[in-house]
């Protein structure tokens, strides 16, 4: 089965209400992973003095590529609900640079799904935070894996 990742990029860009909220745009999409962007707005800031940005645009951001970064390793669509995310913030971002938020999801069971995912702006290798997810796959039967340039998905 051919994943439309066209029509993934239009779900999570259009479709998740707070990921329109922020105007986050897809960059990047396919079987590797999904890349997003937001550019920081004034109602980010967390602290006045300073301009760092609230963490929950971090998290926002992380959560919705990791969660997403699922549906494109999958061979069918199937919802998912996240289950774990741990989130390790390893310093803040800059003010009025665009953050870029990367998930990969390199595992998918029969009923769970295992993502790695980084925050970062200028370069993946120096992020802001780090990212590890684990997803529920909610009313699925069995969506393995998609592999690139298979007609069809093998059993994980």
């Amino acid at each position: 089965m051919d994943i439309d990742y066209e029509n993934l990029a239009q779900m999570i860009a259009f479709g998740i209400p707070h990921v329109r909220e922020i105007g986050a745009q897809v960059t990047e999409i396919g079987p590797e992973g999904i890349t997003v962007k937001a550019d920081q707005q004034d109602r980010f800031v967390g602290d006045p003095e300073t301009g760092i940005i609230h963490g929950g645009i971090i998290t926002v951001l992380l959560d919705t590529v990791s969660g997403m970064s699922v549906h494109a390793a999958m061979a069918t669509f199937a919802p998912v609900a996240t289950l774990d995310l741990r989130i390790d913030y390893l310093k803040p971002a800059r003010p009025k640079s665009a953050i870029f938020a990367h998930a990969h999801c390199y595992k998918v069971t029969r009923s769970v799904a295992f993502t790695r995912g980084v925050a970062y702006q200028d370069n993946a290798d120096d992020p802001i935070a780090n990212a590890t997810g684990t997803f529920m796959l909610t009313g699925a039967e069995a969506p393995y894996m998609a592999k690139p340039g298979d007609d069809k998905a093998a059993p994980v």
